[in-house]
């Protein structure tokens, strides 16, 4: 018998107020397709943060973290993040905010990385997913457009 050398995938954890974290792995597994290891916290403002904690730890305890963990939250100093990184004490666990689709998609295509290469692929990630146009940006490839 074989034994199985293949690197197991990160865990994740998507953190966010409300249920944009649930929101976000929904539309991420329309364009990637259904992922495993994962799972989400929504934080409300009614919720009790020490129930939030002892929520987190049920739902990490749930994971297989032998290949790390890395936390996507939504906002930094929030209650998401400030949970998630209360939990920075061990070697493999990456906290991250900035939730976006884009970012998401990179970490879940990229989860049999070693964890170290993860850390630049999200900084990378989150830098390239940010796009700002405008109606001159709009102007310039209409030009570009009647060159051709």
């Amino acid at each position: 018998m074989e034994k199985n050398t293949m690197p197991k995938e990160i865990a994740l954890m998507l953190m966010s107020h409300g249920n944009f974290a649930k929101a976000a792995i929904e539309s991420a597994e329309l364009i990637v397709g259904k992922q495993t290891n994962f799972d989400t916290l929504s934080v409300f403002t009614v919720d009790n943060v020490a129930h939030l904690k002892q929520e987190l730890q049920e739902r990490i305890d749930a994971l297989d973290t032998q290949s790390g963990i890395i936390f996507l939250t939504d906002i930094l100093g929030g209650t998401p993040m400030n949970l998630a990184s209360h939990l920075l004490t061990k070697e493999n666990i990456l906290v991250c905010c900035g939730l976006n689709l884009p970012l998401l998609l990179d970490v879940l295509m990229n989860r049999d990385l070693p964890f170290d290469e993860m850390k630049s692929l999200i900084k990378n990630a989150y830098q390239n997913g940010l796009t700002i146009r405008d109606f001159n940006d709009l102007q310039k490839q209409e030009d570009e457009d009647d060159l051709l």
